[in-house]
């Protein structure tokens, strides 16, 4: 099994807590950590979401438009726009 050191500055009530915890449980303070690591890391597996670059995201370009259409919104429509557009009652 990999060993790895760390640098690390906890808080130092954090710190008094996890001692704590560490003597009631009777557990060794790298245990603790290594379970308190293993829950985090467990929880976030259905949470984060795989980055899609603009390049490969399905989405993007689906509909013609440039991908940064959504940043550019209000510059596009204010070149858009003509003397006669905007809404009009039919009769």
């Amino acid at each position: 099994m990999l060993e790895i050191t760390l640098n690390w500055t906890p808080n130092p009530e954090i710190l008094e807590k996890l001692l704590t915890l560490s003597n009631q449980q009777q557990k060794s303070l790298e245990t603790l950590l290594s379970e308190a690591v293993h829950q985090y890391v467990e929880a976030q597996k259905g949470h984060q979401e795989p980055f899609l670059s603009v390049e490969d995201d399905p989405i993007v370009g689906l509909y013609d438009g440039s991908p940064d259409l959504s940043r550019r919104d209000e510059e596009i429509l204010l070149q858009e726009i003509k003397p006669g557009s905007g809404w009009t009652c039919k009769e």
